[in-house]
């Protein structure tokens, strides 16, 4: 017997590689990741930083280059308040009728052992914040919960409370879903008598103006502190202050602790693989000052060009940049100039995207789509390469969208309502089942 059971135990230890990843199949990767210890977490995902988004099959970097050699003249935009300026591009702000309550929010020690200290000794030195918003409720997000958890940190910042949960249950009605969309998070707020502004092409200098104001800045970012246990993914950051004596941002991060201290060069590594995108919070007579601090970006032809020269500019400097040409390739996207913008989204995948990337950003579908052609059947084969590893209703949706394109109403139809019973939030795919003739 005891014979017997060592040499179950052999089989068991030396097969753990080939039987551990079938885990995932039977057991929710929530509570894998919450509960299972990082060697055996390593061995369920096995996470491999070579594997990519698959890459096009055809090498057309020409086409890419020219959008670098000779890039297209865009409008040039007031500053709001320049002499000669348009007077309707600039708003008078008001003043702040909440004030933050003055008291800091406690550095939490991290507990030994925590895969997630890197640095167990990381946190900001509050007393030499240039400024520094408080008043915050800190909790500790779930697995892939930063959405719902920084939302509601956000959220606590302005009085409003509610729990994680809450957010959940609005954001992710099913628990396994990867991504929280920064639109689904507006809705949210919304719900909260609240309004969220999405923009893309911030700055560092920017972010600073919104905290001297008093907005406290959601980031959607690249995250990559576990290489070897999750991988890369993304990750949403609430910036709640900053030290220029230390050059670095103060962010209430709900995977590490609050008061993480964020160099800026950090910070900007990571934003700029979202474009730098940023949700700011405010109320309804808060508008006109929000307005004023984005300034010409608040005009999306303005903001996706001025995103656009960002990503020439970087490209210049680096041309294999995966995210560079992602960033152009989403600006021209923005700009409607969806032929250019599928040159520049391929030239991002024969450079090599990390492979949940499409797992948060959508962009590349929305260009193929409207470009047409072979691209469809790219929409199909890439939302796939997604499904293979993880559900989600964005690819369920862009799948049924390039069979809409190819005329296959049946096929859009099923991928239509398999994005909906995963999520029965998304709108998207109600209404594109409605223009179908089928209620839901």
């Amino acid at each position: 017997m005891v014979f017997s059971s060592l040499i179950i135990g052999t089989i068991l230890i030396v097969g753990a590689p080939i039987w551990l990843p079938a885990l995932r199949f039977l057991v929710p990767d929530r509570y894998l990741l919450t509960y299972a210890p990082g060697p055996i977490q390593r061995l369920i995902f096995r996470v491999d930083p070579s594997h990519v988004v698959p890459a096009p099959a055809s090498d057309n970097s020409a086409d890419a280059l020219a959008l670098l050699a000779s890039p297209t003249q865009v409008p040039v935009y007031s500053t709001p308040g320049a002499s000669g300026a348009d007077s309707s591009l600039y708003v008078q702000p008001t003043s702040f009728a909440v004030a933050p309550t003055p008291t800091l929010t406690p550095v939490f020690a991290q507990a030994a052992g925590d895969a997630r200290a890197l640095d167990n000794l990381n946190a900001a030195d509050l007393s030499r914040a240039s400024r520094l918003l408080t008043g915050f409720k800190w909790i500790r997000q779930g697995a892939n919960d930063c959405g719902p958890a920084s939302i509601t940190v956000l959220m606590s910042y302005w009085g409003v409370s509610f729990t994680q949960e809450e957010a959940i249950d609005f954001l992710k009605p099913n628990p396994e879903d990867p991504n929280v969309r920064p639109d689904e998070i507006a809705n949210f707020v919304e719900t909260k008598g609240y309004h969220a502004l999405i923009r893309v092409n911030g700055n560092i200098d920017l972010i600073k103006q919104f905290i001297l104001a008093g907005y406290p800045v959601m980031i959607e970012t690249g995250y990559d502190p576990e290489p070897q246990v999750v991988g890369w993914t993304s990750h949403y950051l609430t910036l709640v202050g900053f030290s220029d004596v230390d050059r670095q941002f103060i962010a209430m991060d709900t995977y590490r602790r609050p008061n993480w201290g964020y160099p800026y060069d950090e910070i900007d590594k990571y934003w700029r693989q979202f474009n730098r995108r940023y949700i700011l919070v405010f109320r309804q007579d808060q508008a006109a000052a929000v307005a004023s601090l984005v300034g010409p970006d608040m005009n999306d032809d303005a903001m996706y060009a001025s995103a656009m020269r960002t990503a020439q500019l970087e490209l210049s400097v680096d041309r294999n940049d995966a995210f560079g040409w992602f960033n152009l390739g989403s600006s021209l996207t923005g700009l409607g100039r969806y032929k250019d913008a599928s040159s520049a989204f391929d030239e991002a995948r024969r450079v090599g995207l990390p492979s949940r990337f499409l797992w948060y950003q959508f962009s590349i579908y929305d260009a193929y789509l409207q470009d047409g052609g072979e691209y469809v059947n790219q929409v199909i084969m890439l939302a796939d390469d997604v499904l293979a590893a993880k559900t989600s209703e964005e690819a369920f949706y862009y799948k049924g969208m390039a069979y809409l394109a190819k005329g296959d109403k049946e096929a859009a139809r099923q991928q239509f309502n398999l994005a909906l019973r995963f999520n029965k939030r998304y709108d998207a795919a109600r209404q594109a089942l409605s223009a179908l003739g089928e209620a839901n």
